[in-house]
């Protein structure tokens, strides 16, 4: 027979030296706070005028714990042997991601870091049921992927609204009247509610945009942009002005009857040779091409070598991910109000050899600005064409696990002891408080019926050496 003695929790992750706690600027169901505050230089984050636009963090989850069940007894007049009426404990509060309309940046989650919802509350008396912890909701923008900290895709939040629970909380402990039997009946054994899911995520935004414009620094992208829609990106006669994606909508229509219609353009920073490999911020940049449903590629035409220019872009893209260039696409030369590019627009459009050809415009004079709004409503009918063909008889159903060692169990050794993994005696060894003799003997017989007893003396255990099980650290003792 052996003793186990039950020792004081470590300390869990993030928690070691300092407390974790909830941000002030993000409570439960809120917002996180605006993102118009100076940039800061960490990795991931791009300086704009205002704003600043973050599309990586790494952020942790825990979910509040389930409350404590009671082991109680009836007491009233005229009752005497009332017997156990200990109610349950209460659930623990999930961490919740809901995206939401009109954010575009993680920003807040560069600033705050660790998220803790709300625990359970403890049962009661008379069979009370312990008040439930309240979700925390987390915002981010539509578009976010989340990965686990392993780097392994766990899902991603596409449209506004849509929610993903990242870590649960903890079931509620059991109350002493569940433990009641014919050969029973006063159990003064409860089970402390379960530890909620804590986890470190990572979050990565790519924008989802109906067309995306691509090409070279300096090609005139973002000028194109405000010229088609309402956006004022930042505009400037030198590279990299666009350091981030400017977003706009665009409306077309030309036919009195014709319904209009409204695409989200997106104006990507530009790429140079090596963009693939992460070079000039290659990587985050191209991520952002990913997402969209159609390309505009945009020319230099005042370019010393428009074409090669546009066919490094092309090679960039091809090198990112191939799919890319079997998008629909099409091509437009800039700067056509210039007389040296309407002299060369000729043979550029002949050398690019695009299908269909190349559209010549100046979002100076509006000049080919109505084809190329045609041009693109042809691009996303062929985009809508394809996204039909690809979804249809399409049922398969990913599932992912953050845990996996979901049956069964094993025992390893770390220093100064034992550790038993596996996820039945894990939550059985987080249910009971050890104070309690009867629940520890409880557990001690799991331990024999299991084969953990069994299986820690066959590798060796002694006296004094320590057994981690889940969040108890128990010390074997023979008696």
């Amino acid at each position: 027979m052996h003793r186990a003695v039950h020792r004081t929790p470590r300390a869990l992750p993030g928690e070691r030296g300092r407390r974790v706690r909830q941000s002030a600027a993000l409570p439960v169901g809120c917002r996180p706070a605006s993102p118009n505050r100076c940039a800061t230089d960490r990795p991931g984050a791009h300086r704009i005028i205002g704003i600043v636009f973050v599309d990586h963090a790494r952020v942790l989850v825990a979910a509040g714990g389930g409350g404590p069940g009671s082991a109680s007894f009836r007491r009233e007049a005229h009752v005497p042997r009332g017997g156990p009426d200990g109610g349950d404990g209460g659930r623990g509060g999930n961490i919740v991601l809901v995206a939401e309309a009109g954010m575009t940046t993680l920003w807040d989650y560069r600033q705050a870091r660790h998220f803790r919802a709300e625990p359970g509350g403890r049962g009661g008396r008379r069979r009370s049921h312990g008040r439930n912890g309240a979700d925390l909701v987390l915002r981010v923008p539509p578009g976010t992927v989340v990965r686990s900290e392993h780097g392994e895709t766990v899902g991603e939040l596409l449209a506004a609204g849509e929610r993903m629970v990242v870590a649960r909380g903890g079931r509620g402990g059991r109350g002493n009247v569940h433990f009641a039997s014919p050969t029973h009946r006063a159990p003064r054994h409860y089970e402390k509610g379960d530890p909620g899911e804590e986890r470190w995520i990572e979050l990565e935004l790519k924008t989802i945009a109906d067309v995306g414009l691509i090409g070279a620094p300096n090609a005139g992208k973002s000028t194109l942009l405000a010229a088609l829609t309402e956006a004022a990106p930042r505009i400037g006669p030198y590279p990299f002005t666009t350091t981030t994606p400017n977003l706009g909508v665009f409306v077309s229509g030309d036919d009195a009857d014709a319904e209009p219609r409204t695409a989200l353009l997106a104006d990507v920073p530009g790429l140079i040779a090596g963009a693939h490999a992460g070079h000039g911020l290659g990587h985050a940049f191209l991520r952002h091409v990913e997402r969209t449903r159609a390309l505009l590629g945009v020319v230099n035409g005042t370019a010393e070598d428009p074409v090669a220019e546009w066919r490094s872009v092309a090679e960039e893209l091809r090198l990112h991910d191939p799919e890319l260039l079997q998008r629909p696409m099409r091509l437009v030369v800039t700067k056509l109000d210039l007389p040296e590019v309407q002299e060369r627009f000729p043979a550029i459009r002949r050398e690019l050899a695009a299908d269909p050809p190349a559209i010549g415009v100046s979002a100076h004079d509006g000049t080919g600005l109505a084809e190329l709004g045609r041009a693109l409503g042809e691009a996303l009918d062929e985009a809508q064409r394809s996204e039909t063909q690809q979804t249809a008889g399409r049922e398969e159903v990913h599932v992912f696990r953050f845990d996996p060692l979901a049956e069964g169990w094993q025992v390893r050794a770390e220093a100064g002891g034992f550790r038993v993994q596996g996820r039945r005696i894990e939550e059985a060894a987080n249910r009971t408080d050890f104070e309690n003799e009867e629940s520890r003997e409880r557990f001690e017989r799991l331990l024999a019926r299991l084969g953990i007893e069994a299986e820690l003396r066959r590798i060796g255990v002694q006296a004094g050496m320590m057994v981690r099980i889940g969040q108890a650290e128990l010390e074997w003792g023979e008696e």
